[in-house]
């Protein structure tokens, strides 16, 4: 769990750094090992917290061009706003999504579901182990293209659409 104190704290800026194991984050994200680290700030001015800061974690992903298992360390922006308010935190009723209520007497913030959202958010679509930014699929794999290059005559699923008439008006 990453949690940050603000028990006793008072106005101004604050570094704060958390760490914790991926494993131990509920519902994380498999790809994600090792330790995740949490660095930043957190401002306070009266009853509010703005946390900015950065999270970190190493992950295993998988190539789309060899196959291959690789390792890339993911960076997120976390910047939050927290709101210290007994009354509205009893009467909240659904989330914000601006501002997060807390209660007075509250010891610490819990940002473990913030890190495990905005980690995801920035795992990469397009997964390409450093080793073959600049390498074609079809460079790596040419099996692969000649077996496409064959199947190209009347074999194709589509090869009946082509002989129909279509008039255009």
């Amino acid at each position: 769990m990453l949690k940050v104190s603000i028990l006793g704290m008072e106005d101004g800026d604050h570094v704060i750094h958390a760490s914790c194991p991926a494993e131990s984050i509920p519902e994380m994200f498999p790809e994600f090992t090792g330790e995740v680290i949490f660095d930043g700030m957190v401002q306070k001015q009266g009853k509010r917290l703005i946390v900015n800061a950065h999270a970190t974690c190493n992950a295993v992903l998988t190539c789309d061009v060899s196959g291959e298992d690789f390792e890339m360390m993911i960076e997120a922006p976390i910047n939050k706003h927290f709101r210290l308010d007994t009354q509205l935190f009893n009467l909240q009723t659904e989330d914000d999504g601006d501002e997060i209520l807390l209660s007075e007497d509250e010891e610490y913030i819990d940002i473990t579901e913030e890190v495990r959202q905005e980690l995801a958010i920035h795992l990469p679509m397009k997964r390409v182990s450093p080793n073959y930014v600049n390498v074609q699929f079809e460079t790596l794999h040419p099996e692969l293209l000649t077996k496409q290059s064959e199947n190209t005559g009347e074999e194709s699923p589509f090869a009946a659409l082509k002989h129909l008439n279509i008039q255009k008006n």
